[in-house]
């Protein structure tokens, strides 16, 4: 019998971390979570608790025998020994890696040697955050993506000494919590935000006399298929998080040999200035330059996903689900590149890889390979 989950530990209760104890007290869950002092954990949890769910009663979303269910089974502290006896620990906190390398450091001391020690980072090596903990075979990432309370994807990312039962047990977990997880060894940005923010990365770097926003905009969505583009998501999701991520992923991958588009000086500028991409002046109608926008688009996705197999951070199957379900994309990679043509794709490949963003996949490299088997 596997590893059994009944209380949960949240480190860290803002945006993310209260979207993931809500989630998981919604379930069924005992929540404690962890606060810096007493005064946020009750500003805390008058925030993302007793208004949050008031709003889903006002809403009819929840009755209110609903909400003192949910409520009752959350309660916070600013004793990291509070958690002693926590069964799930997943760390929320803010994307600093001395942090987290140190808040795992005090989980280890303070919580049993079973006790299972997640970190929900869309940033750092699973390793590397855990260098410091006791009996590592416990220790994974439970990757969220936001907004947590209504995005179904989980990443539950396996580390080289993830032991079977702390994988199994998060998959379950993942499960209960109606969520859609997907199995992904450590890598950086793991298997989704690869393709993601090298696509956003791509779009940026075009942005200049040919290109505006609402071009690039348009661009992604009819070349993916989706209903609202990608420079529309940056600017709801914030271009400081997204310009962090992109300098990030290239530092860590730039340099190997799978590559990764250069940082672009037009996502830093739009970030530095305090405002969001314009989206309101009208989009270019030149079939030439949407034509050339979309090839670059797709090389990166399919160059990427390409990379992300052969380096096997996750199945095929994974990343198509993953895909549909954290981005919402009609359609994953793989699927776009057989319905496009495997020699249609070889070529987006090449002129990526040509463009410096991407080194050349394995896959491709001796030619045109066979269509995907998905």
């Amino acid at each position: 019998m596997g590893k059994k989950i009944t209380t949960v530990g949240i480190i860290g209760f803002n945006v993310m971390g209260a979207a993931i104890g809500l989630n998981a007290a919604s379930s069924g869950y005992k929540v404690i979570y962890k606060e810096l002092n007493d005064e946020l954990v009750s500003a805390m949890y008058d925030r993302w608790v007793t208004k949050a769910l008031a709003k889903r009663v006002e809403r009819g979303k929840l009755s209110q025998e609903d909400v003192d269910l949910i409520s009752g089974r959350i309660t916070g502290t600013a004793d990291f020994n509070e958690l002693a006896d926590c069964d799930l620990v997943i760390e929320a906190a803010v994307e600093k890696m001395d942090l987290k390398i140190e808040i795992f450091k005090q989980l280890s001391d303070v919580c049993r040697q079973d006790t299972i020690l997640a970190s929900n980072t869309s940033t750092f090596l699973i390793e590397k955050l855990m260098e410091k903990v006791d009996n590592p075979g416990r220790t994974a990432g439970l990757h969220y993506f936001f907004p947590a309370n209504v995005n179904r994807l989980v990443e539950v990312i396996r580390q080289k000494n993830t032991s079977d039962e702390t994988y199994e047990a998060l998959m379950e977990f993942s499960e209960r919590n109606k969520k859609v997880p997907i199995s992904v060894s450590d890598f950086p940005g793991f298997a989704i935000n690869p393709v993601f923010i090298s696509s956003y990365m791509v779009l940026c770097s075009l942005l200049g006399d040919k290109y505006n926003s609402a071009t690039l905009d348009q661009v992604s969505q009819s070349a993916l298929g989706v209903k609202y583009g990608i420079i529309w998501v940056l600017n709801g999701s914030g271009l400081g998080t997204a310009y962090h991520a992109a300098a990030s992923m290239n530092e860590y991958l730039a340099g190997t040999d799978v590559g990764f588009p250069k940082t672009p000086a037009p996502l830093k500028e739009q970030f530095e200035s305090g405002n969001p991409f314009d989206l309101e002046t009208p989009a270019s109608d030149d079939p030439k330059l949407l034509k050339a926008a979309e090839e670059e688009l797709l090389g990166s996705v399919f160059c990427i996903a390409t990379h992300l197999i052969e380096k096997r951070v996750v199945s095929k199957k994974d990343l198509e689900l993953g895909v549909r379900t954290a981005l919402a994309w009609p359609k994953g990679p793989f699927t776009m590149m057989n319905e496009l043509g495997m020699e249609e794709a070889a070529r987006l490949v090449q002129l990526n890889v040509e463009k410096g963003n991407f080194k050349m996949p394995a896959t491709f490299a001796k030619g045109v390979p066979e269509p995907w088997q998905i």
